[in-house]
C-alpha cells in the first residue's frame, strides 16, 4: 500500500495499529487484520478488520502513529457496549456512583 509516496508495510503500519474516528477523535479499536485484493497488481489492501467488522479501505483518511477513518455505517464500538452492560456494569462500584 502506497501512501504519499510511501511504501507501507502491512505487519509494521497497519496491524494492532488504533483506529481513529477523524471528525471526533474518538478511539474505536485496534486494526486486527487486513484483507486484500489479490487482483491487484501490485496486490493492495482493500480493506481493515477490527474485531467483526469491515472498514474499507476508501474510509481510511491517514495512517501516522495511529489509523484515522471515516467509520460511516461501520460499528466498531459494539462489542465495548456489550461488555460494559453485562461485564463491568455488574462489578461492585463500578456504576456512575459518586466518589
Amino acid at each position: 500500500m502506497t501512501v504519499a509516496g510511501k511504501v507501507l508495510h502491512a505487519q509494521l503500519h497497519l496491524l494492532n495499529r488504533q483506529l481513529i474516528d477523524q471528525a471526533t477523535g474518538a478511539l474505536l479499536g485496534k486494526v486486527d487484520d487486513i484483507e486484500l485484493d489479490l487482483q491487484a497488481d501490485p496486490p493492495v489492501v482493500s480493506a481493515l478488520i477490527s474485531g467483526r467488522e469491515r472498514i474499507p479501505a476508501l474510509q481510511v483518511m491517514e495512517i501516522d502513529t495511529a489509523v484515522k477513518i471515516v467509520p460511516g455505517e461501520v460499528n466498531l464500538t459494539r462489542g465495548d457496549d456489550w461488555v460494559e452492560r453485562h461485564i463491568i456494569d455488574k462489578i461492585p462500584g463500578a456504576g456512575h456512583a459518586p466518589e
